[in-house]
């Protein structure tokens, strides 16, 4: 086995247990947290609370269950096609882009089998409430990872 197949499928072992970390903390939060009442709170920062999630991020594009599942796999194909055309040296993209498929495959399996995505940490930013998942988490922290990235790309050119 090539070097470079042993490193797809590390990536695929690393998107799986991602997958699972998601899911899991997903039927946790189900379980034992009651539903859309705030419960451990952190200087009424942070808290955690069982809610469900009809639309995408930040509850935008409720009640388009067709079109989110559209831009979900489109976003997947593009991810998929990035991944094959970066270097397997660029790691903060490889990793972002790691992060990003497997935040996108858990609210994906959320909305294909319960057609809503499962949220639990409340999060209060500039006085307004985001409620987001782990799955979310590692969604945009792909992004800034691949944003980064570019970003130390382009000054890598700039330099030069």
């Amino acid at each position: 086995m090539r070097a470079g197949e042993k490193m797809k499928k590390a990536h695929m072992k690393i998107i799986m247990a991602l997958l699972c970390i998601d899911q899991i903390s997903k039927f946790i939060a189900g379980i034992t947290l009651p539903f859309q009442e705030e419960s451990t709170s952190l200087h009424h920062i942070f808290y955690f609370m069982n809610a469900q999630n009809y639309g995408t991020a930040f509850g935008i594009v409720e009640g388009h269950m067709f079109s989110v599942l559209i831009i979900t796999f489109l976003s997947l194909i593009l991810l998929f096609s990035y991944y094959h055309h970066v270097s397997e040296d660029d790691h903060l993209s490889v990793n972002g882009i790691l992060l990003m498929m497997s935040g996108l495959l858990g609210n994906l399996m959320d909305r294909i089998f319960l057609s809503y995505v499962r949220d639990f940490i409340a999060i209060s930013v500039f006085d307004e409430w985001i409620i987001l998942n782990i799955a979310d988490i590692f969604l945009w922290v792909g992004l800034g990872m691949i944003i980064l990235a570019q970003i130390k790309e382009n000054q890598k050119k700039h330099i030069k």
